[in-house]
């Protein structure tokens, strides 16, 4: 983190984000090369070992269609049953 806030202070259009719902953190900037020289420069001065790769997207899953059902709600009014 040390690093990453050093880049953003350096070069504003270097953004980072962290990701809280796949624990990820995502930085983005001009393009793959200039991404690629902060990562460089990550590995070189700071020693640090990067898993880099595309974010992983998290799927929700939504009501597509309208369905239709029939169902009679019987409500007991005492006794056994």
């Amino acid at each position: 983190m040390k690093a990453l806030t050093r880049f953003q202070r350096e070069d504003p259009t270097f953004v980072v984000k962290h990701n809280h719902e796949s624990e990820e953190i995502i930085i983005s900037g001009m393009g793959e090369l200039h991404l690629f020289v902060y990562c460089e420069r990550m590995r070189r001065e700071y020693d640090i070992d990067l898993a880099v790769g595309n974010p992983t997207v998290n799927y929700r899953e939504s009501v597509g269609q309208k369905s239709t059902f029939n169902y009679l709600h019987k409500k007991q009014s005492g006794g056994a049953g």
